[in-house]
């Protein structure tokens, strides 16, 4: 199994990467090592018009991806549906009947394990600031889900990706212009949470046992150090730099 040994070879040769090549060579050798045949590290994205920052990486065989791409699978894929709202690995064949609902969806899991993709397990990758993507490793057999191949397969995936991001940014000459994400204070980050919510300097301030003043002062201050002028603008960034999640937006100022 992949897990020991192995794995601390796995970050070792992570960290000797320095192109796709290399990527690519690392991670054949990884899925055959986990047990699998084929890899896909791909962002959610348009892939016909995929942007720049996207990552786009597999050894998926050529008439397959000629297929997705041709007929734009990737915007049905059942596969990369069922990823939305988890966070851990997850089988494919165990995926739910309500992700399966079409033809179209039906088509495309049978194209697929024509060209070998059977089974698999699909780790999602979520991070702030970036596209939502996932790393698939398929097979042409049925994928026991034992402990060590979902503990191995969310740690390479998650480790992975990161890497392949880097040698986007490297590759588009970003990766020594990233701007350095703003400091802010816990209360700072509360109070943004709360506006996010959709409350009012008075509503946080009953909420937090500020005075209405030092919640302007705190929400002034975040907008400063993010750079923005408006409120929506702040929780947008903050968003986007991790300061807050989309929980902050569920609160409701009736609470």
């Amino acid at each position: 199994m992949f897990i020991g040994s192995e794995l601390i070879e796995f970050f070792l040769c992570l960290g000797q990467v320095r192109s796709d090549a290399d990527f690519f060579d690392l991670m054949l050798e990884t899925t055959r090592r986990l047990g699998f045949e084929q890899f896909a590290f791909v962002s959610h994205v348009d892939l016909v018009a995929a942007a720049h920052e996207a990552v786009a990486i597999s050894n998926y065989p050529d008439g397959w991806v000629e297929r997705i791409l041709t007929e734009r699978y990737y915007l049905d894929d059942p596969v990369h549906a069922a990823s939305i709202g988890r966070n851990t690995p997850y089988a494919w064949h165990a995926i739910g009947a309500e992700m399966i609902q079409s033809r179209r969806q039906r088509t495309i899991l049978k194209e697929g394990a024509s060209f070998g993709l059977q089974d698999g397990v699909t780790v999602p990758v979520h991070s702030p600031g970036e596209y939502r993507g996932t790393c698939s490793f398929a097979t042409s057999q049925p994928v026991s889900m034992t402990p060590h191949i979902q503990g191995a397969t969310h740690i390479v995936a998650g480790f992975g990706f990161e890497t392949a991001r880097k040698l986007v940014r490297m590759r588009l000459g970003l990766e020594r212009t990233m701007p350095t994400l703003p400091r802010l204070s816990p209360r700072e980050v509360d109070c943004v949470g709360l506006v996010a919510s959709g409350m009012g300097d008075t509503q946080i301030a009953h909420a937090l046992g500020l005075s209405e003043a030092t919640v302007h002062q705190h929400i002034t201050g975040a907008m400063r150090k993010c750079g923005v002028f408006k409120r929506t603008a702040l929780v947008f960034r903050s968003l986007f730099d991790g300061h807050i999640c989309f929980h902050s937006l569920r609160r409701t100022s009736s609470k």
